[in-house]
């Protein structure tokens, strides 16, 4: 089977392509020119635009995309250049696949008013689910609505990793919002088995299928917080001093049912995950074992 496959360059990208290849299938990776990253046992086809990007589509002809390349504005990115990224090289993806064929979209679980990122995000799935519903396309889209992944190797200018970071370095205080809201965390090997059920699922699915992908339990943030200082040792005072972010809700959590009746199940232990975090920091900055 032939898979291609954008973003394999981010977190959940590159273990997403390792899987693949290890199987056997034939592995595609669409990227842009500054794009960083190593074959890995697949073809790489560099683009510029979106127009390229749907053209070396059209020559692989691939049985599956999985779509997961977005700006996510933290480059402070203009809203036209996240409109093309998140919108219109979406667009011209899903265009150029064929009828049959299995589109793997990764979508924000946050609502649109918080961020460019989520209303462009949004913006592409109506516009997908819109083509699908009216027999405009032939292909099927399985949406994959993304909660919180984490695990090691993940980029420290996020807050999970960011946070195992500072508190392996103990060195100041830990300031955050109250850390009252409920979120899902799903480990990312959890969400590359996810993924790969939806793949091995292609002939079952229907024209389209919102797929929630978590670990299907929500836990209030400062919870795993807390879990992440008694793994590190952190000592110092840890202020909840911030304002929450406008139009966050209280609670994201994944209904699993799609992805149990396809067979899977999130396996990692939340605290064994938050290990693997600590570790992982340790191991970037060097340190021992607390």
């Amino acid at each position: 089977m032939r898979v291609a496959i954008t973003g394999a360059s981010g977190f959940l990208g590159k273990r997403v392509t390792a899987a693949l290849v290890a199987r056997g299938d034939d592995v595609a990776l669409l990227a842009r020119p500054s794009s960083v990253l190593e074959s890995g046992g697949a073809s790489i086809h560099r683009f510029s635009g979106a127009d390229e990007a749907a053209r070396h589509v059209g020559a692989l002809a691939p049985d599956v995309l999985i779509h997961l390349a977005a700006a996510q504005g933290r480059r402070r990115e203009s809203a036209a250049t996240m409109v093309d990224a998140n919108v219109t090289l979406s667009a011209a993806l899903l265009g150029a696949m064929g009828a049959g064929t299995l589109f793997i979209n990764t979508a924000t679980t946050l609502p649109p008013t918080v961020n460019l990122y989520a209303l462009t995000k949004r913006q592409f799935v109506d516009l997908a689910r819109l083509l699908v519903t009216q027999g405009r396309t032939g292909v099927h889209v399985a949406n994959a609505e993304l909660q919180m992944i984490y695990g090691p190797g993940d980029d420290p200018d996020k807050f999970v990793p960011g946070l195992a970071l500072q508190l392996v370095e103990n060195l100041k205080p830990l300031v955050t919002t109250p850390a009252t809201q409920r979120r899902d965390f799903v480990h990312v090997d959890d969400a590359v088995a996810a993924i790969l059920a939806l793949i091995d699922a292609r002939g079952r699915l229907p024209a389209w299928q919102d797929v929630p992908l978590g670990s299907g339990v929500a836990v209030p943030l400062g919870d795993f917080v807390e879990r992440a200082i008694r793994a590190s040792g952190f000592d110092r005072p840890w202020q909840r001093s911030l304002p929450p972010r406008a139009g966050e809700p209280p609670e994201m959590v994944a209904d699993t049912s799609v992805l149990r009746d396809l067979g899977w199940t999130a396996r990692m232990d939340l605290d064994d995950g938050i290990a693997q975090l600590i570790a992982d920091a340790r191991g970037r900055l060097g340190v021992g074992s607390a």
